[in-house]
Order: C-alpha cells, then structure tokens, then sequence
C-alpha cells in the first residue's frame, strides 16, 4: 500500500468518525443550517489537510523538508478554521 493509500484511507477513517460523532452528539442543539455549515469546513478542512499532506510527499524525499510560504499559509489558515469550529461549540454548550 502507498503512502497515498494510507493517507487517504486516514483521512476517511478520520471523517468518518469525527461526522459520526457530530451527528450523534452536536446536530440536536444547532439549527440545520449551522449543522450544515460545520459539516462543510470539517470536510473542506480535513481534505485540504490531506491535499497539503501529498504535497509536502515529494520533500519528504529529499534530504530536507522544504515550506513555502504558500504551504505555511494554509496551515495558518486551518488552525484559523479549527478556532472557528472550536469557538462555535463552546458558544452551543453555554
């Protein structure tokens, strides 16, 4: 199995579990939208998580780990949305 097929049966295992608990334990206190809304950046945030992953493969090889500025700015931009995902379920739980 490649490091491709590993990464991407991760990634499912990863969805699979994190919308299955979102379903059981969080979408009876948010309305359909929000509901929605969350399912989205979940499933945008862990896919380009994964994209990042097969792109940053091909350094990996190489002697050194190399990071662009393109790549940091994505990382940025998922822990921005993490916060986002983490604040909206403190605010449910109040």
């Amino acid at each position: 199995m490649s490091v491709q097929e590993v990464l991407a049966k991760r990634r499912d295992r990863a969805i699979a579990i994190i919308l299955g608990v979102k379903e059981r334990e969080v979408d009876s206190y948010l309305p359909k939208p929000v509901q929605a809304k969350l399912r989205k950046v979940i499933l945008d945030q862990l896919n380009e998580y994964y994209e990042l992953c097969l792109d940053l493969l091909p350094s990996l090889e190489q002697e050194g780990v190399v990071l662009n500025e393109v790549y940091l700015d994505k990382i940025a931009a998922l822990h921005d949305d993490l916060g986002e995902v983490q604040r909206l379920l403190k605010s449910m739980a109040s």
